[in-house]
């Protein structure tokens, strides 16, 4: 499997936090990391977002942006939350048939969930930043990190 995730961009500051929107400057990094990797990320074939808004405006700028359009559905889970469970996306990871998956969420999370699937340690993605992690089978250091891209 190939496992790419991307934090949710640069926001507004807002009440409650879930209803947070991508600013001007976080909507521009979004669409940049999307045209920049418009020609890898073609063959995604799952997409999992937070229900956060600002995580389902990433995922629909970042998917508008790539070379292959395809109609992909966002399905929204619950653990790609700010506080979300690993072994929750662990699980969901797991019980998937699909080759390269796109999770959308947001740090501590992405950091987190990185650092278990890889055995890293510290992992932090900034706003709009992409990793690529690849994998046999998602589960407790048996991922490879291959890298991470910040937005620029």
């Amino acid at each position: 499997m190939d496992l790419f995730i991307i934090r949710h961009g640069d926001t507004i500051d807002s009440y409650p936090d879930s209803h947070r929107k991508l600013s001007g400057v976080g909507k521009s990094q979004v669409a940049s990391a999307g045209v920049a990797h418009s020609n890898i990320m073609a063959e995604i074939e799952v997409v999992f977002s937070s229900s956060y808004l600002r995580a389902t405006q990433t995922a629909d700028l970042f998917l508008g942006q790539l070379s292959e359009k395809k109609s992909l559905e966002i399905n929204r889970f619950d653990d790609l939350m700010p506080l979300g469970d690993k072994m929750s996306v662990e699980s969901l990871m797991q019980k998937q048939h699909s080759r390269v998956v796109l999770l959308v969420a947001h740090m501590p999370i992405v950091g987190t969930l990185i650092d278990y699937l890889t055995g890293e340690q510290g992992t932090h993605l900034g706003t709009a930043s992409l990793a690529s992690l690849s994998m046999d089978f998602p589960g407790r250091e048996m991922s490879t990190l291959n890298w991470i891209h910040n937005a620029d």
